[in-house]
């Protein structure tokens, strides 16, 4: 259910929120405090301002408090906010302003928004409770409206939040300070930021159904975290066990995430799941994961299991790592080239079930076999569907063998036929795929001149015969209208040294060119070019053999096709 809420509505009306107590700390900073007092500033003109979607689950069927899981860093700012309000009153009443006024002031809007005080006064019920790391700050600092002495000894989640009272508490003196009104103070609260302040307020009953929402929202652009809710899933599962044990899940929780860094968290976790079970997109992942993973010895074994491999995850996108050999590393920075991920899931799999040596010959043929795939431009998510049943064959002990598990993947291997066909006719541009045409164009150098360059140490420049910006003396060969067609095909290009390339320009004719590749040491011009004229038909004649090249470079050890 869902509806749209003014902050009067939410937090002035007797209802309690709860951070759980295993999510982020508070982490608003100044850019976020000023782009809220701006627009709050706005609010007399815009009527109200939106403050997005606020997802909130019952701690208890019928009861009037809450968790809130999606919104904790805008209502603790809010409360912040209506904290500084508080402060101000407090101190103008201090000051002899209004005294009696301000000082009711500052009681009644405390207790309608930040909780209840107790008999004597002295103490209060928040209607806010942040998690584990903000909670004793902001009851025992905040709320009590006390200074620290230094803020350098604060947390960093702590310093933000008293930061983040210093500032609001800081405009709205300033807001103020001619006209010290307690009763415009208390208008400015109730009328522009509690009733100008609105929200999209969702209700959800169950952590899957939360799942579900943050799924429609990321559909509608709205940013947020499906790993966050699995990790509060999982913490709150171990939780179970003390907080001894969500301690030890929190430490980690934060090993894997301080591993993983520039990967994307929820696509690890996705691909580790379906190295091990049934293949599950992000929008079932979830779902799929309460399934299996339902008590905390559970979640303790995932995360002993995601820790270990995130280490080997974070070095399949970096094959200079020291984790790999020599080999390896040339079949990872294919798969790099290639920006492929599909196949992680077996190549995981594998790590964890088979022995080194033959992780190491699947990881070659994976290079070869999603070299063709991806070559031919064929649907990625039919080969992760393959890549994860084999995966998943691996791991239950169904295949022990690094060839049985090749031959599982016969169903994705592009037949010799159809890829010669396709490498044929292919063009990459070198201005967006630069590294793969070099690599390409050593493969084939190596193979037709029997040497053995690496593509990443070649000292070759890529040679495009017909220039990518051809001059007038290319379009007697090219129609103009066609050039683009032809100067980012395979055919279109050759291995050239620098010294040699650099003598050539866009209106050098190809006779001139041609003479200028015989000094080349790199066959892949003073042999392959060697046509007396260079047009459409003469880049698919070349094409073609280098095809024919291809198929027997990029060729499976196990599958025969």
């Amino acid at each position: 259910m869902s509806q749209f809420i003014t902050l009067n509505t939410i937090i002035g009306n007797g209802k309690s929120y709860q951070v759980p107590i295993y999510q982020r700390d508070y982490s608003w900073d100044k850019d976020d405090w000023e782009d809220l007092w701006n627009d709050i500033a706005e609010i007399p003109n815009d009527k109200t301002h939106y403050l997005g979607y606020l997802v909130l689950q019952p701690l208890q069927e019928g009861e009037e408090s809450f968790w809130i899981i999606d919104g904790q860093q805008r209502l603790t700012t809010l409360s912040i906010l209506i904290l500084a309000v508080t402060a101000v009153l407090k101190k103008w009443a201090q000051e002899g302003v209004n005294t009696e006024d301000n000082t009711i002031r500052y009681e009644k809007i405390t207790e309608r928004y930040l909780g209840n005080y107790s008999l004597s006064k002295l103490n209060l019920d928040p209607k806010l409770k942040l998690n584990r790391n903000n909670d004793d700050y902001y009851k025992s600092w905040l709320l009590n409206l006390r200074q620290p002495t230094t803020l350098s000894k604060l947390k960093p989640s702590q310093r933000l939040l008293q930061k983040a009272f210093n500032y609001f508490y800081n405009e709205i003196e300033i807001k103020f300070r001619d006209n010290k009104s307690g009763a415009n103070v208390a208008d400015f609260l109730e009328k522009i930021v509690g009733n100008g302040i609105v929200f999209t307020q969702i209700i959800v009953n169950n952590d899957l159904d939360a799942f579900k929402v943050f799924e429609t929202l990321n559909a509608r652009g709205v940013k947020l975290s499906t790993a966050d809710l699995l990790k509060n899933y999982l913490f709150k599962l171990t939780h179970q066990l003390g907080e001894i044990d969500l301690n030890e899940a929190e430490r980690r929780w934060q090993n894997i995430t301080n591993t993983i860094q520039a990967n994307d968290l929820t696509t690890f976790i996705r691909h580790f799941w379906n190295s091990k079970y049934r293949l599950e997109r992000q929008p079932t992942l979830f779902k799929a994961i309460k399934r299996e993973i339902n008590s905390a010895e559970n979640a303790f074994k995932f995360l002993n299991d995601l820790e270990e491999i995130s280490v080997y995850y974070t070095a399949f996108n970096n094959p200079n790592d020291e984790l790999w050999d020599n080999e390896e590393k040339k079949s990872l920075k294919v798969l790099t080239l290639l920006n492929v991920s599909t196949c992680y899931s077996l190549m995981i799999s594998a790590l964890k079930n088979l022995p080194r040596d033959s992780f190491k010959i699947l990881l070659k043929e994976l290079a070869v076999i999603t070299f063709r795939y991806n070559i031919s431009d064929l649907n990625p998510n039919e080969a992760e569907r393959i890549f994860s049943k084999v995966a998943n064959d691996i791991y239950s002990k169904s295949i022990l063998t690094v060839k049985d598990a090749v031959l599982a993947l016969k169903g994705i291997y592009v037949i010799d036929d159809n890829f010669e066909q396709v490498f044929s006719t292919i063009s990459i541009n070198t201005r967006r795929k630069k590294e793969l045409v070099k690599y390409i164009l050593v493969k084939i150098e190596n193979q037709i001149a029997s040497t053995d360059l690496q593509p990443e140490e070649a000292v070759a420049t890529i040679e495009h015969i017909l220039p990518e910006n051809p001059g007038s003396v290319w379009e007697d060969f090219f129609a103009i209208d066609v050039q683009e067609d032809f100067m980012y095909r395979i055919g279109n290009y050759g291995l050239l040294e620098a010294s040699i390339n650099n003598k050539l320009d866009n209106n050098m004719p190809f006779n001139e060119k041609r003479e200028k590749y015989k000094n080349s040491n790199y066959k892949l011009c003073n042999e392959y070019c060697n046509y007396e004229i260079f047009t459409p038909k003469e880049i698919s004649l070349r094409q073609g053999r280098m095809a024919k090249i291809a198929k027997s470079i990029w060729k499976s050890s196990y599958i025969s096709m």
